[in-house]
């Protein structure tokens, strides 16, 4: 576990330059390969360290929604969807975009609508076995970048969010530390509701996705 801290703490000082190009006070790190997480602040403190949950498809690079790829690469966070209108938060561009659409415009128009996209989403039976799966947990971080997804589409007479993210799972026990998600990262429910609560990470804030110390360049270019 020292080394497992250790190895995180290292991964923190190596983005701290990036982090603090982002204009946010706080990153997220994550290492595909080791399934861990940290949010760290601008001075490199960990903050938060978990195990995560991946997707169930290989450690390459991903090329479309369907392969079950968690990407690589930098990304940030595009919007924070949850029960609590309060806590809900878009990205004013991505907002704008959005509300182009009329059939779309008020789901983003405050939280509340934001809110009533997350409902749909955990009303969701992906598994048609009659029973809403509640796939996202208590909380849904959606990640901007490179092969994340199309966001909002339409779910019947409502919308629900379709991108990569950071979100909870039904099933604790076998998604963390595993990989089973369709590319997102599976976060247990303390965690996420630290996240929220404390308003550790939001709309804005970077994430770094690589596949360890060894492989990650700019470890090996820092140390």
């Amino acid at each position: 576990m020292k080394a497992l801290y250790a190895a995180l703490a290292l991964l923190a000082s190596c983005f701290l330059a990036a982090a603090a190009q982002t204009g946010d006070h706080n990153s997220v790190l994550i290492d595909r390969k080791m399934r861990t997480m940290s949010v760290v602040d601008e001075s490199g403190k960990i903050l938060v360290s978990c195990p995560i949950g991946i997707g169930r498809g290989p450690l390459k690079n991903k090329s479309n929604m369907q392969d079950c790829i968690t990407p690589l690469g930098e990304f940030f966070i595009d919007v924070v969807l949850s029960d609590d209108p309060q806590a809900n938060q878009i990205d004013a561009d991505e907002k704008r975009q959005i509300a182009k659409n009329s059939r779309f415009a008020s789901f983003v128009k405050d939280g509340a609508g934001l809110a009533k996209v997350f409902r749909t989403m955990n009303e969701q039976d992906f598994d048609r076995d009659g029973i809403a799966d509640r796939a996202y947990g208590c909380a849904f971080f959606g990640l901007k970048g490179k092969n994340t997804g199309p966001k909002l589409i339409a779910a019947g007479r409502s919308a629900r969010w379709y991108s990569i993210a950071i979100h909870g799972t039904p099933n604790e026990a076998k998604a963390i530390g595993g990989a089973t998600s369709e590319g997102c990262i599976h976060v247990s429910k303390s965690v996420l509701t630290k996240l929220l609560s404390e308003h550790l990470i939001g709309v804005g804030t970077a994430v770094h996705i690589k596949d360890g110390l060894d492989t990650s360049d700019d470890v090996k270019r820092k140390s």
